[in-house]
């Protein structure tokens, strides 16, 4: 019986961590001419001959920052370090000194479509950044948890009749997944037609992954201009609709007395299966202190939750405009709510209609990584080269839609639709918040490249075994003074290209980024068994 030898690496996949014998974990191997030319598959080869060369190690830790990125952006140029006291360039290198010649960085893409391990890294910024201003913690007061607050949906007007899947009484807790039996999507005993001669019935009773839901009964009778147009001034109808119920808080405020009160909100959009935004909106009440008025104060005990309630509503339901004049429409639009919306309060522990702060936070999170994904349209944005291969006149309504904001679009004080057309006109940012509510997605940021620095340097610090000694981790501001107050690194960089060299550079370092997420699940997981064991535990009450 002839014994085959695999020739691969036997290098751990996971950035960071050594091995402190020879064997499984450490490369045993002499480097070898090519000796995957036999392997038939092209990602495993080229991997393979990633993995076997001697530099395989210092690679591997260089790209940790962008493993799990789908398609890093790669960087060249000169590196300097300068003392910060005098200016004085301490070390100068250029990248070609690096693994590959390139500093990789991850794409940042917040769109689970286009970058899954870049959008949970969003979707979990998010979330700290919305519970932070509902509990407190990361420079927020924790005052915030006795404010009043609630969570609102609105949604856009009709611009036609669509295919829907309507439940009315939904008992499932998962909206998305619902197995409730909807009722017939457009049921009418005289089954009209549109003068186009279309049927606007349907006794359908539609699933949730159907295809048909968001689809206009008649595409042509379906108002597509009004609908990217709607999209486009969302965001300014949500800034009258918040200052109208301010206002109202104010004159209530005023009559029972009280000081001035603002809301603070942190907003996320999401595309219905029709194309339309609507907005899922946290809105917390904050006095107003007129000596420090951008601080976070409390506000007045005598307004509560439904006096927010009834404001919202009485926004929502009233206020409404109407756009400048288009070619194509000399009177503008008339711009307005639709009339589905629900307004919830907010409470730390959720009971009866109320919400959970933890599930606010991960619903806000969760809409901020999506996109145009519901209409079964995704695409960067459009130029006149590519706009006819997704903007059709007679096509699907995603590419009417599309179509429609590119035409409107050629007006000059319209630019924006056309700018916007692969967004079907919204040009809002999908995650969006009031100054005041909470920290920043920069502060964020921050704190994480000074733990990755401090982990860095902690790393470095080899144990009796040569394992890097355990440190708990340490803010930037109390590092040492040498290596991180003193010094700053430069890059003069330049754009090299976007994505891995091959696929076995992508397939070994999203290899690496998922073992190391998986163990410091695991890590996490201990500590918390740890933690409960250790606890002292308290008998029930008979």
């Amino acid at each position: 019986m002839q014994l085959q030898l695999d020739t691969a690496s036997a290098l751990a996949l996971t950035p960071g961590t050594t091995s402190p014998a020879p064997g499984v974990g450490a490369n045993t191997e002499t480097p070898l001419s090519s000796p995957f030319t036999n392997e038939t598959s092209q990602h495993i080869r080229t991997a393979l001959e990633r993995a076997a060369r001697p530099g395989y190690t210092a690679w591997l830790s260089h790209v940790e920052s962008a493993a799990a990125c789908t398609h890093p952006i790669r960087l060249h140029g000169n590196l300097a370090t300068v003392d910060t006291r005098t200016g004085e360039i301490l070390d100068a290198r250029h990248t070609s000194t690096l693994p590959d010649g390139v500093i990789y960085k991850a794409c940042g893409n917040r769109r689970h479509t286009v970058c899954p391990a870049c959008a949970t890294t969003y979707q979990h910024d998010a979330y700290h950044l919305v519970r932070a201003g509902l509990v407190g913690g990361k420079t927020i007061p924790d005052t915030v948890r006795t404010h009043p607050a609630v969570f609102a949906t609105l949604t856009a007007p009709s611009f036609g009749p669509v295919h829907t899947r309507n439940v009315h009484r939904c008992a499932c807790r998962d909206k998305i997944r619902c197995t409730c039996r909807p009722a017939p999507c457009h049921a009418r005993r005289d089954a009209p037609t549109c003068p186009h001669g279309r049927p606007l019935v349907c006794w359908q009773r539609h699933t949730p992954s159907d295809e048909q839901l968001g689809r206009p009964l008649c595409a042509d009778c379906y108002d597509h201009s009004h609908h990217v147009v709607w999209n486009h001034h969302a965001g300014e109808l949500w800034r009258r609709t918040k200052q109208h119920a301010e206002r109202h808080l104010n004159q209530l405020a005023r009559q029972r007395g009280l000081p001035r009160v603002r809301l603070s909100h942190g907003k996320a959009a999401e595309y219905q299966a029709r194309g339309a935004v609507h907005f899922h909106i946290l809105l917390r009440l904050d006095g107003i202190d007129p000596d420090q008025p951008d601080t976070i104060t409390p506000p007045p005990s005598g307004i509560t939750t439904d006096d927010i309630t009834a404001a919202v509503t009485l926004a929502a339901t009233t206020i409404a405009y109407t756009t400048g004049p288009h070619p194509n429409q000399p009177g503008g639009w008339h711009i307005t709510w639709g009339g589905q919306h629900e307004i919830r309060p907010i409470s730390l522990s959720a009971s009866g209609d109320a919400l959970d702060d933890q599930a606010v936070a991960a619903y806000l999170a969760k809409y901020s990584t999506k996109g145009t994904e519901a209409t079964g349209h995704t695409s960067r944005r459009l130029t006149t080269d590519t706009i006819g291969l997704y903007a059709d006149p007679h096509g699907t309504h995603a590419e009417r839609l599309i179509d429609a904001a590119w035409k409107l679009g050629q007006t000059p004080d319209w630019a924006g639709l056309r700018r916007w057309a692969h967004m079907l006109g919204f040009g809002g940012h999908f995650l969006t918040k009031a100054r005041r509510y909470s920290i920043t997605f920069g502060s964020i940021r921050e704190q994480r490249a000074a733990y990755r620095r401090t982990h860095a340097l902690n790393r470095g610090q080899q144990g009796p075994e040569g394992h890097p000694e355990p440190t708990p981790f340490q803010r930037q501001a109390t590092l040492d003074t040498k290596t991180e107050e003193t010094t700053l690194v430069i890059g003069f960089l330049t754009y090299a290209g976007t994505g891995w060299h091959t696929t076995g550079d992508q397939l070994l370092a999203n290899t690496a980024a998922a073992q190391a997420r998986e163990r410091t699940r695991a890590g996490r997981e201990e500590l918390a068994h740890q933690t409960r064991e250790q606890s002292p535990s308290t008998p029930l009450a008979a």
